[in-house]
């Protein structure tokens, strides 16, 4: 396995761990992430601030949806030996209030450099379907973080 897809597997394994300290490790200072605009929390995000700033939109969005079964991504890696990774994984949610589920295959594409990921590009398969799902979750939880849940543990909310 290339050190790349080493650094992106740990990027994952911190995501689906929520630990917000590893995650930050994982970026370069001037890391800059990608996702569709249309989601809650889609645009470029720059920097790690901007990870942070990221982090936080995407957990308001789907913190109490994702439990720890939810939050595994099962990602599959590749590398093209130049310092790019694709990952095939899943995203998953469930609404505690209907039980209704969300699972659908998501795709990555990370540069990295110097054992940082430099820029992350993050493609779902249906973009509209996301938003739907969302839309539809009972209302209270969208939105909503669970203040007696420490999302991302004692990590150090304070960019490197």
């Amino acid at each position: 396995m290339s050190r790349e897809i080493e650094v992106v597997r740990r990027l994952f394994a911190a995501v689906e761990q929520r630990d917000l300290e590893h995650v930050l490790a994982c970026y370069s200072d001037d890391i800059e992430i990608t996702k569709a605009a249309v989601l809650p929390w889609g645009g470029v995000w720059r920097g790690l601030e901007g990870v942070l700033a990221h982090a936080e939109r995407f957990m308001r969005a789907w913190g109490v949806l994702q439990g720890p079964e939810e939050a595994r991504l099962d990602g599959h890696f590749w590398d093209d030996g130049a310092g790019t990774v694709c990952a095939v994984f899943r995203h998953r949610a469930v609404d505690p209030a209907t039980g209704a589920r969300f699972d659908a295959p998501e795709v990555g594409i990370y540069k990295v450099h110097d054992d940082h990921v430099v820029c992350s590009q993050m493609f779902h398969a249906d973009s509209a379907a996301v938003v739907a799902f969302l839309s539809n979750v009972a209302d209270g939880n969208q939105g909503r973080f669970n203040e007696d849940h420490e999302v991302f543990g004692d990590a150090d909310l304070t960019p490197r």
